[in-house]
């Protein structure tokens, strides 16, 4: 076991990473943004064979080396095989980003619970199952940092996004516990929570039947979303910073930071508030 050692700035370049969801969207940022600030080896974990080809393509061409994996995070076994074959492979792995994701909206009345299975299993148990296998490698060598991308919604309440924020808010709580721990090996941990980004990721999400005052109000935060979210690239260039810095939380985008804040001070104030929204939206 390595000596427990508090870890300090951390040095990307050279440096081995792997990225789950790398296909588009954040991890797709993140991959090459990494592999501009000089990370040798990027490895490429999604379902999207096609999207993982592009990323690889676009790693290789900035000058690191690329390998893709088809693997579903929330399959423990896949994961196992692929992180066996990646360690065997490369001798260690000194970050891992945790970023694959999905999205489940509505109220908890209407969602069918097989799509809250599936959330949990890609947003929360997805990240735990990586970070769970890569991080004895980490601390036998006495150094890493794991980067868990979260969300605006794992510190915030927002409408109809209960199976979501669950996700989240556990993620959340897992990175707050593993830093704590973690820390006394040298192994670092990044908590991500971004505002809006503009993913695909609404495209993507399952969403019961609502009324038309509840799409309506989903539509308006896809907009948001397509309009005034930061660009993958950008929030991808703070998270290697953060990690750089060693720095646990990163928010990005300004409403992240109001409506954080905002809950900080008046965390009743924020639920009346959010319950009111629902309540409208409802009716």
């Amino acid at each position: 076991m390595a000596l427990m050692k508090r870890s300090g700035n951390k040095e990307v370049s050279g440096a081995s990473v792997v990225v789950t969801g790398a296909a588009s969207g954040l991890g797709r940022g993140l991959a090459l943004e990494f592999a501009r600030a000089g990370a040798a080896r990027v490895a490429l974990v999604d379902v999207d064979e096609e999207g993982l080809a592009g990323t690889k393509g676009m790693v290789e061409a900035i000058g690191a080396r690329a390998v893709s994996h088809r693997v579903d995070v929330a399959d423990w076994d896949q994961m196992a095989g692929f992180a066996s074959e990646l360690l065997a492979d490369w001798g260690a792995v000194d970050i891992l980003v945790n970023n694959a994701g999905v999205g489940v909206g509505g109220e908890l009345k209407d969602v069918d619970i097989r799509d809250f299975d599936w959330i949990v299993g890609i947003n929360l148990m997805g990240e735990i199952y990586g970070t769970r296998l890569f991080l004895p490698h980490m601390i036998e060598r006495g150094s890493g940092h794991i980067v868990n991308i979260a969300s605006l919604s794992g510190l915030v309440l927002l409408p109809f996004h209960l199976p979501y924020t669950t996700t989240k808010y556990g993620l959340t709580g897992f990175s707050e516990a593993l830093w704590a721990e973690a820390r006394r090996f040298g192994v670092g941990v990044t908590l991500v929570c971004p505002g809006a980004v503009k993913t695909s990721i609404m495209q993507n999400t399952r969403v019961p039947d609502v009324t038309g005052r509840q799409q309506q109000f989903v539509e308006r935060f896809q907009a948001r979303l397509e309009e005034k979210g930061m660009e993958p690239e950008d929030v991808a260039r703070r998270v290697v910073g953060a990690v750089e810095r060693n720095r646990f939380l990163l928010l990005t985008g300004p409403e992240s930071f109001i409506m954080y804040y905002f809950k900080r001070l008046a965390p009743g104030a924020w639920r009346r508030l959010i319950a009111s929204l629902t309540d409208i939206a409802s009716r």
